[in-house]
């Protein structure tokens, strides 16, 4: 076959294809319509489908062939992939030391007096401290020893944490009594709770983002709460291995702690007779509006605390609120790092003064 005779075979077949082409377009055409569509509605008949929506409007399923598995069908509806599993962002990582954070933040160091007077209704330690504690008339070096203690074991050296951890159970070798002990591992189990216990309270209450901390990060936070405990020689197997552990320990403790006399005479040494310098005098309402509120009923009676449910001392601790809250956002960062910082020197001269000269000189 020459090219002459290809080329009309071709042409043959193109004109034959045409034509195949547009009778299969032409059956897909509605048929005419004997009625007109004004006929239609008069005999109360619908138009016909076509005529009903514009054409861009109507969409026609498409012809299934043979070879179309039903999955494949177009008349089923398309598959979606789960996009928010595959989208969902992973929890974010839980940090190392969730304690440098937590003694950081300068809201939880709030809960001290709350964490002070729950460590005072035990009995052993309201009787050590009414006959060997100066914390009546020195409420200031007190608190920087307690300070140095915390930041020894967060942010001090293994020397640091020695010295000063030292120091503390030499003190305590010598508070005794008929009926306690400051080397009691269960006293210094109940110290250390009482401190995690106020520090998430304050955290929870007192910040500024208003975002309490995920359950999980808590559950490693008990456990790093454990060091303060763990510091003074109490075995490391009777802190809670778990946060719902410690939580049924502590719902224990309250529920069971006996308040006695030698508490609440401490008690209200710490709320109404401290011997504050004259700045700091504002302080003492501020903290007895507060434990009202935050301090189990049994304690807030004993202690002779007023009824939160009261206007009075409702408003009172709103106000309270608000102004730590305010206070706490226009502070700057900068502030609280220089306050953080005060702090780590002020345990490292301590922890000198103890390696010279042997004993605490603060």
């Amino acid at each position: 076959m020459d090219s002459a005779d290809l080329k009309a075979q071709t042409k043959k077949i193109q004109y034959l294809g045409s034509h195949a082409h547009q009778r299969a377009v032409d059956s897909d055409r509605p048929q005419h319509h004997s009625k007109s569509y004004a006929q239609r509605l008069e005999n109360n008949q619908s138009p016909p489908l076509y005529t009903q929506y514009p054409t861009w409007q109507v969409s026609m399923p498409k012809r299934v062939s043979s070879h179309t598995s039903p999955s494949e069908s177009p008349l089923l509806p398309p598959k979606r992939e789960n996009k928010s599993l595959l989208s969902a962002s992973p929890p974010p990582p839980i940090p190392e030391d969730l304690l440098k954070q937590s003694c950081g933040n300068l809201v939880t160091w709030l809960g001290g007096p709350y964490a002070v007077l729950l460590q005072i209704a035990a009995p052993g330690i309201a009787l050590g401290s009414c006959t060997h504690s100066r914390f009546q008339t020195h409420p200031i070096s007190r608190f920087r020893r307690t300070a140095a203690f915390i930041m020894a074991v967060v942010h001090g050296t293994e020397e640091q944490k020695a010295l000063i951890c030292g120091a503390i159970k030499k003190q305590h070798s010598f508070i005794n009594g008929p009926s306690y002990t400051a080397t009691d591992p269960e006293l210094q189990k109940w110290t250390a709770a009482t401190l995690f216990v106020a520090g998430q309270l304050t955290q929870d209450l007192l910040s500024v983002d208003q975002n309490p901390m995920p359950r999980a990060q808590k559950e490693v936070l008990c456990q790093q709460f454990g060091r303060f405990a763990t510091a003074l020689d109490m075995p490391a197997e009777m802190w809670p291995s778990s946060l719902e552990e410690f939580e049924a320990y502590f719902d224990e403790q309250i529920r069971t702690i006996e308040i006695t006399e030698a508490s609440k005479k401490v008690a209200n040494i710490l709320l109404r007779e401290m011997e504050l310098p004259w700045l700091l005098i504002w302080t003492l309402p501020v903290m007895r509006v507060l434990m009202a509120v935050w301090l189990p009923a049994r304690i807030r009676m004993a202690f002779g605390l007023p009824d939160p449910r009261g206007w009075l001392v409702w408003a009172a601790y709103w106000v309270v609120v608000l102004s730590i809250w305010c206070a706490n956002w226009l502070m700057s960062g900068r502030v609280k790092v220089v306050i953080v910082s005060w702090m780590k020197k002020d345990m490292a001269r301590a922890a000198e003064d103890i390696r010279v000269h042997g004993r605490w000189m603060i």
